[in-house]
């Protein structure tokens, strides 16, 4: 008889009477990817996305198995609860178990720490066995070739129209307050160009976000995927550092291969927080406004992620940074205020200043999306989460929007972009309001 198994995406949270966010309403990758590990011939598979579905508490299954980042933590310990009082044997594995390993086996039958794919096949035949183990951990790199995630999980769900598609993993930087470092440990590991493009073509899916958090890592590698990538006739977006803008030819061979737009983590503009921060490929204003002028040049719109809350950072940088994000028309701009995610050097650094205001935030029933979890050196909390706010709306008002729009080297080079620039924008807005203030977990 086979086992069942229900894998669970939980969310961050609700707010009564709203409806989620629709920008985090993305196809979960890592599901996907643990569907393909988990043999049909052995298991039943069913899935359950709290995101934009109930959760089935009633369901007959043999064990859940639930990813968990920072943000979700909460919500997946309360989904366990739910299912552990029925004897359910609960699996939590993600980001987050991996971080904080002890508080998750707290919540969990066994946790899986690490990159799934090596020591899956081993819980699920422990699971088989009755023979659970509390700890699975993983500490090498995986080899990515041949791996290729069971997309039929998604049947029925309503996701945006952004297929995710991984070509490598791991990212060789080491940013203070990045969780993907703490989480792979500086590695990077890439899969076989053919069995990214092999994906593409069998998915049948015409957009495509590459989640790869540098897809640039290494340029030679890159110009070969393009060329891989010009006959799908697909568009994509993925993530790119700022020294890949340095090659105008491979700028060209990214709107051709069907890049409409990259996203840049040019996280600050002050020199003294970018050396705080460790993110040293990140030079001066001069040097972004070149970067994003050479990918405008090339029909490439910019997606510009900025984090506030580091010690230079005042109520000056935040005009300083929105006035740069209008005059250099980005498609979207992030005004992200920090957070100190558990596992990141960043975490450790606050912890042993005293300048953390929980004892794990991602637990606390007062915190909300939006709240700040330190004392930052020249702002308050609350004057820092406020003016992330007040700058988000602004650069989503309608005369930024429209100002922006004026852009038709990329935001508006055609009617597609011209709409989605639109929607899109319009459409952020909306999501501002709906994450600010939202809580972590459920009223149950």
């Amino acid at each position: 008889m086979k086992q069942r198994i229900l894998f669970i995406m939980p969310s961050v949270g609700r707010k009564p009477n709203q409806p989620y966010v629709r920008s985090w309403k993305m196809e979960p990758l890592p599901i996907a990817a643990l569907a393909a590990l988990t043999p049909s011939e052995q298991f039943e598979k069913y899935f359950a996305d709290d995101r934009i579905e109930p959760i089935p508490y009633d369901l007959e299954v043999d064990a859940v198995a639930i990813t968990t980042e920072t943000y979700t933590a909460r919500r997946a310990y309360q989904i366990a609860a739910r299912f552990h009082a029925r004897g359910i044997p609960v699996i939590l594995g993600g980001f987050h178990a991996t971080l904080v390993p002890d508080e998750a086996a707290e919540h969990a039958d066994a946790i899986l720490l690490g990159e799934a794919e090596k020591v899956w096949p081993e819980l699920l035949e422990d699971l088989a066995d009755g023979a659970l183990k509390p700890r699975y951990q993983n500490t090498e790199a995986t080899n990515l070739s041949g791996l290729f995630p069971d997309r039929s999980i998604y049947r029925g769900k309503k996701y945006i129209d952004l297929a995710m598609l991984e070509t490598s993993r791991g990212c060789r930087y080491n940013c203070e307050f990045c969780s993907i470092s703490a989480f792979f440990q500086r590695q990077w590991n890439r899969r076989p160009i053919e069995d990214v493009t092999t994906e593409i073509q069998k998915a049948g899916k015409r957009n495509w976000f590459f989640v790869d958090d540098n897809i640039g890592a290494d340029l030679e590698r890159l110009e070969k995927l393009l060329r891989a990538l010009i006959p799908l006739k697909i568009r994509w977006v993925g993530q790119i550092s700022i020294e890949s803008t340095n090659h105008p030819e491979l700028l060209k061979l990214m709107k051709r291969s069907g890049c409409a737009g990259v996203l840049i983590g040019f996280e600050s503009i002050n020199e003294a927080n970018l050396e705080q921060m460790g993110k040293g490929i990140n030079r001066t204003v001069s040097d972004y406004e070149t970067a994003i002028a050479r990918l405008r040049q090339n029909g490439l719109s910019v997606y510009g992620t900025f984090v506030f809350g580091y010690d230079e950072d005042t109520h000056e940088t935040f005009e300083e940074t929105f006035a740069f994000a209008r005059r250099n028309r980005l498609f979207f701009a992030a005004f992200n205020h920090l957070v100190p995610f558990p596992g990141t050097p960043l975490y450790r650094r606050l912890e042993a200043e005293g300048r953390l205001l929980y004892d794990r935030w991602w637990l606390s029933p007062d915190y909300r999306f939006g709240d700040i979890a330190f004392r930052p050196k020249k702002l308050s909390p609350e004057e820092l989460s406020a003016l992330c706010m007040k700058y988000r709306t602004k650069f989503y008002s309608p005369r930024s929007i429209l100002y922006r729009g004026m852009d038709l080297q990329a935001n508006c080079s055609n009617l597609f972009m011209t709409t989605l620039f639109y929607a899109q924008n319009v459409g952020s807005l909306r999501d501002i309001h709906l994450r600010q203030q939202l809580p972590l977990g459920f009223s149950e």
